[in-house]
């Protein structure tokens, strides 16, 4: 069987999935009159769909009247995936996937953030995981019940950091509209930016329930019975997993870009920043472009920059090719190795997964702390060597990590006695004795 990637390479496909601007937007003018009771039963004629198209070339400058032909072949196209036409009394209607994409669309733009949403999806989620003790129980929570909610719960997250690009856009759009200065901008952006930490905080408290579902489905008993379902948990696992991951993210972005923003607020209100200094920002921002995730400043700028230092001199020599012509060497011509490149693949997708687990346990443990006084982290290290197969490399990489980590923490402080050493009836390991309490 081909790959999607080899699929999607045949002629016309990709098209046919992800239409261009015109027929994408007359889809969603169809869809928003399906949405709001215009067609009823969500049926609609040829003729509607011609006046979507009319309205989509009324969005341009100069109106076009497309020919009856041109009309027809775009209707073609559009029912390869996302319309179904009844011969019978010749009216269309969505398919499943295009009423999907367009649903989806629509929650990305029109979402709110809604924790509470999350809260009573995970609870309901976990109270029907608890119940769910035979094979084929847990094979329909994991296909039915969870599948149902995965994209929903994702959207949230998603949302988030949305959240965040906008917000980094509009400071640049302020700036370039010139309407306030750049002080009440940046003021603006830092509420937005903190409003979002504490919705990401509000967005951990409601994924809360994630972390008892995930111990319930890494001790399940049916992962021993049945080989598909060990892999749909497997899955899911890593489903919440990614969540706690992806909001892991939001943090760090937004821990990137808060110490900026006060960087910045603290150059505006030196004596030294002036009109001409803001009449360069203003520029800077308006003619910079980004590209690879380097700034582009605007080249060349015909004004003259005047610098504090002195430049030094440069003396330049140049070099006759002529009389020092330059050796070409031997390219070498690197084979492939189809094993190597599957080994290094497999290689580099433990080393996700491992980063992932790291990642989860840290947090596990930062949300202790914020429950208790103290942390037992030898008993810890057992759950982890329980709950992974005995990886006592991951169970020591995520131990060592929590220690450097609070150790530099004013509030915590880590206390080993290596005079007493822990072990465990299930492990053949022991560690010294390793608590955190709060100072």
């Amino acid at each position: 069987m081909q790959s999607l990637f080899e699929q999607l390479k045949i002629e016309k496909t990709y098209e046919l999935l992800f239409p261009e601007k015109k027929k994408g937007l007359a889809v969603i003018w169809l869809y928003e009159r399906v949405k709001n009771g215009e067609f009823e039963h969500g049926i609609f004629r040829e003729r509607d769909i011609h006046r979507a198209f009319e309205a989509v070339s009324f969005l341009e400058h100069k109106p076009i009247r497309l020919q009856w032909g041109t009309y027809t072949a775009y209707i073609l196209e559009l029912q390869e995936f996302y319309l179904i036409y009844n011969d019978e009394n010749q009216t269309y209607m969505f398919t499943d996937f295009g009423f999907q994409i367009c649903d989806k669309i629509y929650r990305l733009i029109s979402q709110r953030f809604n924790p509470t949403f999350i809260e009573i999806t995970c609870a309901e989620l976990y109270e029907r995981l608890k119940i769910a003790i035979t094979n084929e129980q847990i094979k329909n929570w994991l296909t039915v019940d969870l599948f149902k909610s995965q994209t929903l719960l994702l959207e949230q997250v998603d949302y988030l950091n949305q959240q965040i690009d906008r917000s980094v856009t509009a400071l640049s759009e302020k700036a370039k509209r010139r309407q306030e200065t750049l002080l009440v901008a940046l003021q603006e952006i830092e509420k937005q930016i903190d409003t979002i930490r504490q919705q990401n905080k509000e967005l951990r408290a409601a994924f809360r329930e994630t972390d008892r579902m995930n111990d319930i489905l890494i001790s399940h008993p049916v992962r021993d019975d049945s080989e598909e379902i060990d892999d749909l948990i497997s899955e899911a696992i890593l489903y919440f997993e990614g969540i706690h991951l992806r909001l892991a993210m939001i943090d760090s972005r937004i821990d990137k870009i808060q110490p900026k923003i006060k960087q910045f607020f603290a150059s505006l209100n030196r004596d030294i920043f002036n009109s001409k200094v803001e009449k360069f920002l203003y520029f800077l921002l308006e003619k910079s472009q980004v590209a690879d995730k380097q700034i582009q400043f605007p080249i060349p700028y015909k004004e003259t920059i005047q610098l504090a230092d002195s430049s030094p001199t440069f003396i330049s020599v140049d070099r006759p090719e002529n009389l020092f012509p330059q050796k070409h060497k031997p390219r070498f011509e690197y084979k492939k190795d189809p094993q190597k490149e599957q080994e290094a693949h497999r290689k580099g997708h433990v080393q996700m997964i491992r980063q992932i687990h790291i990642q989860w346990w840290l947090e596990y443990i930062r949300q202790k702390s914020l429950e208790t006084n103290t942390i037992h982290l030898s008993e810890i290290f057992f759950n982890i060597l329980e709950k992974h197969n005995n990886d006592l490399q991951l169970a020591i990489q995520i131990i060592d990590q929590s220690i450097k980590k609070y150790k530099e923490d004013p509030h915590w402080e880590i206390q080993i006695n290596t005079n007493k050493n822990i072990n465990n009836p299930n492990s053949k390991h022991i560690i010294s004795d390793i608590w955190m309490k709060r100072k």
